[in-house]
């Protein structure tokens, strides 16, 4: 009987330790304080003839114990990053200071566009009388198409945020 609790502990075990891929490092450190603390209350639980409560109790605590040390290691991580963010953003200020890169304020820029300016026109045309083939086509007035146009130059206003350059 001990061996296939055993055997269920290491399982559940090495699931929990295998399943942490997408997980933050606190529920990491849960799943791996449940399995390894069910395998260490298995194995006390064993020695004292009760693997199963051992199991229980060690998974419990294991939980807790792991999900304390994945949330601390979360907020240290969380403070590193936030410490570099801030000395890069400390050594753009400085570089911005005249030794390489200016800040400019947001403002309007006057921007050069082109657009065509279809100026298309229907022609009423003569046809002269024909003969196609078999058929015999009087004179007769078409309107056609006449395609013209050209392209429109104009500025348009636009906002630029605020940048450095």
């Amino acid at each position: 009987m001990s061996k296939k609790i055993f055997l269920s502990v290491i399982c559940v075990a090495s699931i929990a330790i295998l399943t942490t891929g997408c997980m933050t490092t606190t529920q990491k450190g849960t799943a791996a304080g449940t399995g390894v603390g069910a395998a260490l209350g298995a194995g006390i639980g064993a020695l004292t003839g009760n693997a199963g409560m051992g199991a229980a109790i060690g998974a419990g605590a294991g939980a807790v114990g792991g999900a304390l040390v994945g949330d601390h290691m979360d907020k240290k991580r969380e403070a590193a990053e936030k410490a570099e963010l801030e000395r890069q953003l400390e050594l753009e200020r400085q570089s911005s200071s005249g030794q390489g890169q200016n800040y400019i304020e947001g403002h309007y820029e006057y921007v050069k566009k082109r657009k065509w300016v279809d100026t298309s026109k229907k022609e009423r045309v003569w046809v002269e009388e024909r003969v196609e083939g078999d058929r015999r086509i009087e004179g007769h007035y078409e309107d056609r198409n006449v395609p013209s146009g050209y392209w429109q130059e104009y500025e348009e206003k636009v906002w630029i945020p605020a940048h450095y350059e």
